[in-house]
């Protein structure tokens, strides 16, 4: 039986993250096994972390210029 991370574990590894001279790109594009040994977490820690992450939406603004 697996057991799913806490999102205490969750959120603190994605702290420790943006705080890491590596940054969140490590976490979320970085090889598994990188991951976990650079930051001592499990896969699945870093899984649920690569989920939430992913969630985040990202908005954008643009503005027209018209020439007269």
């Amino acid at each position: 039986m697996t057991k799913k991370p806490t999102e205490n574990e969750v959120q603190h590894l994605i702290e420790r993250a943006k705080s890491h001279d590596l940054g969140t790109e490590f976490l979320v594009n970085g090889s598994l096994d990188s991951v976990a040994a650079t930051f001592g977490v499990h896969a699945f820690v870093i899984d649920a972390a690569r989920d939430e992450l992913s969630d985040v939406q990202i908005t954008t603004e643009t503005t027209e210029t018209v020439e007269a």
